[in-house]
């Protein structure tokens, strides 16, 4: 399941460094087993810190989040701890088109399917207890740099939404970036494909073939289609 929650005024993040709460020994034993198999199926998994969303208030336009380890939510297939990543996607516009990337078989969810992007998990700051939008938007061109492999310095961005995939536990920044013309696209190992595509194409294959999009894509993609009309 999704939900979205527009964005019309945004202040920053507000991290809690607290410690999270330790896990009982035999879930922790489970947490463990489970990220184990992971990376032994899959060599590029690494643990380290991470956003988790809390909350977003609409009024103060400050989101929440607090620090944990990816590992308690790679897991979640296994042992759910209800943790949602808080991440942030680049909706790149360029010449009235938006870019489509399809997932590598080896990235962690959704392998194979299109989305709008790139996308990734929001660093946690090495000081500090906040992340403004001008930081957040270095973040996504960061993403854009290491994934598609162009430079997107000086381009117009605008917050639109956050939305919230249940399934996988990801609650994701989108955001908007307007370049002058299409660059050239150099892709990772993340990406199997790009494509570009108007935004009334992007509205019907949601619409028509959705199971070829990860979810956030299809909802974001109502949200582009109708700030169109």
């Amino acid at each position: 399941m999704v939900t979205l929650e527009p964005i019309n005024h945004f202040t920053g993040i507000e991290i809690d460094r607290s410690p999270a709460p330790a896990l009982d020994e035999q879930a922790q034993a489970r947490v463990d087993a489970a990220w184990q198999d992971l990376c032994a199926q899959n060599p590029r998994y690494f643990n380290g810190d991470m956003l988790v969303f809390d909350r977003y208030d609409a009024a103060t336009g400050v989101v929440t989040a607090h620090v944990d380890q990816y590992k308690r939510h790679a897991v979640r297939d296994s042992i759910d701890l209800s943790d949602s990543l808080l991440a942030v996607t680049a909706i790149v516009i360029a010449d009235g088109r938006v870019l489509l990337g399809r997932r590598s078989t080896q990235t962690h969810r959704y392998g194979g399917l299109w989305e709008l992007g790139p996308s990734g998990g929001v660093d946690v700051p090495a000081a500090g207890d906040s992340i403004d939008e001008r930081a957040l938007l270095e973040q996504a061109q960061r993403e854009i740099n290491e994934e598609a492999g162009f430079d997107t310095r000086g381009v117009r961005s605008r917050l639109i939404a956050l939305v919230h995939d249940h399934q996988v536990g990801s609650s994701d920044l989108a955001m908007t970036l307007t370049l002058d013309q299409r660059p050239t696209i150099v892709t990772n190992w993340e990406y199997s494909q790009t494509r570009w595509v108007t935004i009334d194409e992007l509205g019907a294959w949601a619409s028509e073939k959705p199971d070829e999009l990860i979810p956030t894509t299809v909802a974001l993609a109502r949200v582009l289609s109708r700030s169109r009309q």
